[in-house]
């Protein structure tokens, strides 16, 4: 074992003894295993939040002309969760938010989470009829949304909330709504293990399952990282190398993507109460717009995919602004090609860094930072530790030796509980030991795992998971269409574009346009292929009958 592994173990041991802020313990979890659990964290997120009080008076949030303190932040979402009891809601009820990123997302999530409720964040660049499934399916009372959002929901029964960012005076916006509410959190008795969120998310099959995860789940990610900052920052102290903590008083956040993806909010909004970091919000990515914040703001960290990192050393204007504050250039939702790895860490100050996780996993799994992720670019880092366990197995759940490409699970107290309303779905990936099969495929090299291809039939774009069988059944709806087979090809930009092959009836005169027209009120706009190819022929076929996906896909990269 190097110094690094060595002093990387070493550390790891000695923070999480008695009396360390990162002390572990014993716990049986509820597949009746006995595992470890951190012995200091709340038992609640409505307790994780009294960190803001402790940053107090220190800027929070920065959103275009307004600025929110720790402080202001914890009283307004106070106000929301009180007005969500008073408005019938209680302990388990779910709630839904469905809107562009805007401060009021933040507070209410506080709100929700924070009076025991259910948080479910939709997918704001949904169609009207997704929303509904994501509101129906999810069982949620309450709606808070902005205006573009609560167009084509008129059929929903459901109490809607507009943001003030977007007021209509046909609903009751989010100040009025909180305008004489208490600042005080109510008392309510909340524990590890009740229900916290539903993430939808698109697996391989069918329609978005609702990803159920704990107050436990989400508290465990952001312990869990802050713990795995605290380790890489004392092992480069140890090595004689300059070091920066995640906790350090200037550090900043861009949050560059949607909120309703488990980055924007656990990584970026979450983990920035722990450790009382300026989050600075952006509504929508642009890059231009960007690297003004980074100037002005001073930002220290961003973390979005790949693709946005890329696009910021690749703008034309990128040498105009001072970017000298950023210190980490942080991925996830895909790999980073290895070349681009290799020039952002060139051409930046910052270091480039990689996070692996799933909506399941509460983003939690691995992490690559510093000279070990550019050493090893291929790689999405090591395991973080304490309580993460990741390993590859074989179809029948059997562990497969260091090298040998499997499919990788994990094990982990950020695990979801399982998908809402789906025993059988819950069923096929978690087994009665808590793993938690990922659909991704991977191998170990030593201590950092490569991921290198999916079993799911599922695209990756831009960080958006797109469930083919999906697309195709939409797509299938239209009376010309005979066959049809969606699938990926790479992309530099947003590492992979969706593409369809159709088979049309004899006779047909439908065009790319004209079935674009037609999937523009059952898809949202991502997962409408971008390529699209025509035939009167029926679709290649292997000898089970399935699509010819691989050929399909060769020819279109070809083309």
């Amino acid at each position: 074992m190097n110094d690094s592994n060595r002093l990387f173990n070493e550390i790891t041991n000695e923070l999480t003894q008695k009396g360390q802020i990162f002390e572990t313990r014993e716990y049986k979890n509820n597949f009746g295993i006995i595992t470890n659990e951190y012995a200091s964290f709340p038992d609640s997120l409505r307790k994780y939040f009294d960190f803001a009080l402790t940053h107090g008076e220190k800027e929070f949030l920065v959103f275009e002309d307004e600025r929110f303190t720790f402080a202001e932040a914890f009283k307004i979402a106070a106000k929301f969760g009180n007005a969500l009891i008073n408005a019938g809601i209680k302990k388990g009820d779910k709630v839904s938010i469905c809107m562009q990123n805007n401060p009021e997302f933040m507070f209410a999530y506080m709100g929700i989470v924070g009076i025991g409720a259910v948080c479910v964040p939709l997918n704001s660049w949904w169609v009207p009829n997704e929303v509904i499934y994501g509101i129906e399916h999810s069982q949620s009372k309450l709606l808070l949304a902005d205006q573009k959002r609560l167009q084509g929901l008129e059929s929903i029964n459901i109490t809607k909330i507009i943001s003030s960012y977007t007021p209509d005076e046909n609903f009751t916006d989010f100040k009025e709504f909180i305008k004489n509410e208490s600042d005080e959190w109510p008392e309510v008795e909340i524990s590890r293990d009740d229900d916290a969120t539903i993430y939808y998310t698109s697996g391989s099959t069918g329609r978005p399952k609702g990803v159920l995860s704990t107050q436990r789940g989400l508290i465990s990610s952001m312990f869990s990282w802050a713990f795995m900052a605290s380790v890489l920052s004392e092992r480069e102290k140890r090595l004689g190398k300059d070091s920066t903590s995640l906790a350090s008083g200037d550090s900043s956040i861009l949050l560059c993507v949607p909120l309703f993806h488990a980055t924007g909010s656990h990584v970026a909004f979450l983990l920035s109460i722990l450790v009382g970091r300026k989050v600075v919000m952006m509504k929508k990515w642009d890059t231009g717009e960007a690297l003004k914040l980074i100037d002005n703001e001073k930002i220290t960290d961003i973390t979005g995919v790949p693709t946005q990192t890329w696009e910021l050393l690749n703008h034309p204007d990128r040498d105009s602004y001072d970017l000298s504050s950023l210190r980490t250039l942080g991925g996830g939702g895909g790999p980073r090609p290895a070349e681009h790895v290799k020039a952002l860490d060139k051409n930046f100050k910052g270091r480039p860094g990689i996070g692996y996780g799933l909506t399941e996993t509460n983003a939690l799994g691995t992490m690559g930072a510093g000279d070990e992720y550019i050493n090893n670019p291929s790689s999405a880092g090591r395991v973080v530790p304490p309580l993460t366990e990741i390993k590859i197995i074989d179809e029948n759940w059997q562990e497969l030796p260091e090298g040998k490409i499997g499919e990788v699970a994990i094990r982990s107290q950020s695990n979801m509980k399982g998908y809402w309303r789906n025993d059988d779905a819950t069923a096929e990936c978690i087994n009665s030991e808590g793993w938690f099969k990922s659909g991704d495929l991977g191998k170990f090299d030593g201590p950092f795992l490569y991921i290198l291809d999916r079993l799911k039939d599922m695209v990756i774009r831009g960080g958006e998971n797109i469930a083919c069988p999906e697309v195709e059944g939409a797509i299938y709806e239209h009376p010309d269409v005979l066959e049809a087979s969606v699938f990926g090809i790479p992309d530099e930009r947003l590492g992979e574009i969706l593409c369809s092959s159709i088979c049309l009836r004899e006779g047909s005169k439908l065009s790319v346009e004209l079935l674009n027209e037609f999937l523009s009120d059952k898809l949202a706009a991502f997962k409408i292929p971008v390529k699209i190819k025509f035939t009167y022929n029926p679709l290649p076929k292997i000898a089970s009958g399935k699509f010819d996906k691989p050929t399909m896909r060769q020819n279109f990269i070809e083309e």
